[in-house]
């Protein structure tokens, strides 16, 4: 069977949920008192600026590592992704760079530091 027949069999066989009335919504905010927005209010206000900052500094550093784990690897500076040095007095004559080891990546800085096991 293919992802697609058991995908449709799969989202045919779940039944819909079942539709709340407008006001019934409206009747269960008035009734606790408070309403979504406020509740969402409450929810940021209890987080506090600090932590709203450290939750996005988690989220940055969530977003590095998966491009780690996508990328892991820089262009070489020294010979600029090539692999090879071009001689100064003779232009044609090259050499494997000392740097890279003529491969013309290097891995990056968080590579080093996430992943040392790996590779």
């Amino acid at each position: 069977m293919s992802v697609a027949v058991l995908l449709a069999v799969a989202l045919s066989s779940t039944a819909a949920p079942t539709p709340r009335p407008s006001n019934a919504a409206a009747a269960a905010g008035q009734a606790s008192g408070q309403s979504a927005a406020a509740n969402a209010g409450d929810a940021v206000g209890s987080v506090g600026a600090t932590g709203m900052l450290v939750l996005f500094a988690l989220g940055l550093l969530v977003v590095y590592i998966g491009s780690l784990a996508l990328h892991p690897n820089a262009k070489c500076n020294r010979c600029k992704g090539a692999g090879r040095h071009k001689g100064s007095i003779f232009s044609y004559a090259t050499r494997p760079c000392t740097s890279c080891k003529g491969r013309g990546t290097h891995p990056r800085i968080g590579r080093r530091i996430f992943f040392r096991g790996a590779s």
